[in-house]
């Protein structure tokens, strides 16, 4: 008896399901569009890939939604600073131009009239004193881990890893500062600031006990 009950309440649901199918009541009035969503990146993936790998994954992405492919290096900004200028922060700029930059940071303490030798070099002459550099771009990472950054330099100079990572800021001469931060498997926003006023000049950007080199991308 109550399987027979059963039968008949699931017959008599399809029926109304079928019957409020059949009537379709005059359409409501139509909704705003909404916004379109930001553009998202690539999930990290589970597997172990190289820097190379990430990138040309990251690539095909932005390439689907009509971004320009990233290349390797840094996109460096310079700047002319008064000469009263004391530090990074907060200081009045005026722009000169951009250069992309690869390799790494490493102008050991010298005169100045070196000039610096991670720029072009038909500039490094010219702009020896009281600027600010900023390089900015991306640090890929191969691998989560923690990882242990040092930056010296003559002036001043601050360094971000997703955020403010090391303040060496103002005039001084060549000193050493350091930091530990644990950085996950993929993309992390990188930027580096130098401060020349005058006297000597050097920047030295190291990770992990070595020169940090490579993943650099912008």
């Amino acid at each position: 008896m109550n399987r027979v009950i059963k039968i008949f309440a699931v017959v008599l649901g399809m029926a109304l399901l079928n019957a409020c199918s059949a009537y379709q009541g005059p359409q409501g009035p139509q909704g705003v569009t909404g916004a379109a969503g930001p553009i998202q990146t690539l999930p990290t993936p589970s597997g172990t890939l190289t820097v190379a790998q990430l990138v040309a994954e990251q690539n095909a992405y932005r390439e689907s939604v009509g971004q320009e492919d990233l290349i390797p290096g840094l996109n460096c900004a310079l700047y002319t600073v008064p000469q009263t200028t004391t530090q990074i922060i907060g200081a009045t700029l005026t722009g000169v131009g951009n250069f992309e930059m690869e390799g790494a940071f490493n102008t050991m303490n010298q005169s100045v009239n070196v000039g610096m030798n991670f720029f072009p070099t038909s500039i490094q002459p010219i702009f020896t004193t009281w600027y600010v550099v900023k390089c900015t771009g991306n640090l890929v990472m191969a691998y989560s881990d923690w990882h242990g950054f040092a930056l010296s330099s003559d002036d001043g100079s601050n360094l971000y890893v997703d955020g403010l990572l090391i303040n060496n800021d103002g005039l001084h001469g060549i000193q050493t500062k350091t930091a530990v931060k644990f950085l996950e498997y993929g993309f992390h926003s990188f930027e580096l600031d130098f401060l020349q006023g005058s006297g000597n000049e050097a920047l030295i950007l190291g990770m992990d006990n070595a020169l940090l080199n490579s993943g650099f991308y912008h």
